[in-house]
């Protein structure tokens, strides 16, 4: 058998958990990982892998543009949103961040636009300070009535567009 780790032949190898990978190593190179624990399963199991997969589905799929859907963007003024909110309460960015179980730099970073919140520091703003910060996007269809091919617009549509403009 050969070491996966050095390349040693050798007569028996072990299974050890290596920076995340399981590998199967000689007894010298076991030192640099983690036995596995007894009982444990040596590959993720059917559930796992299955809503790994689901995952994946979502993330692949195509969508198509001119479809109508709903969509929930955040305002472009949550900034001064927050800020204000906050401000109208008499609360110190700290308070807040205590209430919201977050960190004061964040929400600083935050009340001064350079970093744009995640959908669950979004909603735990919108709760505590009764505020509104993701609102629907209507969406803006493209004008199809004189493209060719199926309906859609095409680039050449789009500068001929654009040249009758200028």
């Amino acid at each position: 058998m050969i070491c996966e780790l050095c390349g040693k032949e050798v007569p028996e190898t072990r299974s050890t958990w290596i920076e995340g990978a399981q590998m199967k190593v000689c007894k010298d190179c076991q030192r640099f990982g983690d036995k596995p624990k007894v009982g444990a399963k040596e590959s993720p199991t059917k559930v796992v892998i299955a809503s790994r997969l689901e995952q994946r589905e979502r993330r692949m799929r195509t969508r198509d543009i001119y479809k109508e859907e709903e969509v929930f963007e955040l305002v472009d003024d949550y900034a001064a949103r927050i800020r204000d909110a906050r401000n109208a309460r008499g609360w110190k960015t700290e308070q807040l961040a205590a209430k919201i179980s977050e960190k004061a730099s964040t929400l600083s970073k935050v009340e001064s636009g350079h970093l744009k919140p995640d959908d669950v520091l979004v909603a735990k703003l919108e709760k505590e300070l009764s505020i509104v910060l993701i609102e629907k996007v209507p969406l803006v269809k493209p004008d199809a009535k004189n493209a060719k091919y199926g309906g859609g617009i095409t680039m050449e549509h789009f500068i001929k567009q654009a040249k009758k403009k200028e």
